[in-house]
């Protein structure tokens, strides 16, 4: 049993060290290391803009792009930037948090 544990708590520490990133049910997340400030003011130019022609590439991290009504974790994140898309497919709000 607290081998079990040992290696349980290894691989925990393992995953909270890692980059992700993820797609699941159309919400985009990705969390790398960033700079600390979120740059949305910068970032207006995408509201209006088709969510398949936002070049990810341009992007600063962390971001996550999701729709209205997609499951997203509540936690606040200051240098995260949020773009928000609507049932139309285009980007409704790009803000922090």
């Amino acid at each position: 049993m607290i081998r079990y544990a040992a290696t349980f708590a290894s691989l925990a520490m393992l995953a909270a060290c890692a980059t992700t990133v993820e797609d699941t049910d159309g919400v985009e997340i990705v969390d790398r290391s960033g700079s600390g400030d979120c740059p949305a003011a910068q970032f207006q130019l995408l509201v209006g803009q088709m969510r398949g022609e936002i070049d990810t590439s341009t992007l600063p991290v962390p971001y996550r792009i999701y729709g209205r009504g997609d499951a997203v974790t509540m936690d606040y994140r200051p240098d995260r930037m949020n773009i928000v898309v609507g049932d139309n497919g285009r980007v409704e709000r790009v803000s922090c948090g």
